[in-house]
């Protein structure tokens, strides 16, 4: 294939915009904060686990205090109404019966008030390691926030960069031939380099000098004769005369 000089010094342009572009995506996909999101995932996970075994515990301590703040309710109503009709009675029978009904109730209420204040102590322990759990989480639910600001600025700064190269690259591909850059485009699709610098005997495309045969032929070829590395098959441009 023939090409001019000139058109094939814009594909070594070409290629430092598609490097410059490609270091660029690799950039996005590297921020640093992308490893310490994924590093926290762990920690979130049995954050939030212990944030809902500490809640379930929670609301199992107050749903059993509540059961027995309701058993002694009723047991003081009990008692109450009791009293009231010990109060009110005229039979000595039926006051012993009652008396013996309020004693049984004032066992029950002391045992009661022992589970209450069992249940309390219980439920302020949830509560603290409710609290506790809490907080953690919400460290590590602020911290994971952190970093995705982090990473969205990050992503905002690197997409201008590519908007720019990208709008460059397309600029400069408009000037090269087409049978030229299809050819390019076919060499980088499948090396990653579709062109490169031949700089005295060294190809920039596989850093190695070529050998004297190699080299003879690529020196015999007319300026405007499309040169291939050896190593790596991408387009060698001639910058000697450079």
């Amino acid at each position: 294939m023939k090409a001019s000089p000139r058109q094939q010094r814009l594909l070594l342009d070409l290629q430092d915009l598609d490097t410059a572009i490609a270091r660029l995506r690799r950039r996005r996909q590297t921020i640093p904060e992308r490893a310490e999101l994924d590093a926290l995932a762990d920690g979130a996970e049995a954050a939030k686990a212990r944030f809902m075994a500490a809640q379930r515990e929670l609301d199992a301590q107050r749903a059993e205090f509540d059961r027995i703040e309701a058993d002694v309710a009723l047991v003081s109503q009990r008692r109450a109404r009791d009293e009231q009709l010990i109060a009110a009675s005229t039979s000595s029978k039926e006051a012993q019966a009652l008396q013996g009904e309020l004693d049984a109730l004032a066992r029950r209420t002391a045992e009661l008030e022992d589970r209450q204040l069992e249940a309390l102590e219980l439920q302020e322990r949830a509560e603290q390691e409710f609290d506790a759990a809490a907080a953690q989480l919400g460290g590590v639910d602020a911290e994971r926030d952190g970093l995705r600001s982090r990473i969205a600025e990050a992503e905002a700064g690197i997409d201008r960069e590519l908007a720019a190269q990208t709008e460059e690259r397309a600029g400069l591909a408009a000037e090269v031939q087409r049978d030229l850059i299809g050819v390019y485009e076919d060499l980088r699709a499948r090396t990653g380099v579709g062109a490169a610098r031949l700089r005295g005997n060294v190809s920039e495309a596989s850093n190695m000098a070529l050998a004297p045969a190699e080299l003879s032929d690529i020196r015999a070829a007319a300026p405007d004769e499309l040169v291939f590395c050896p190593g790596t098959g991408a387009i060698l441009v001639r910058v000697e005369d450079e």
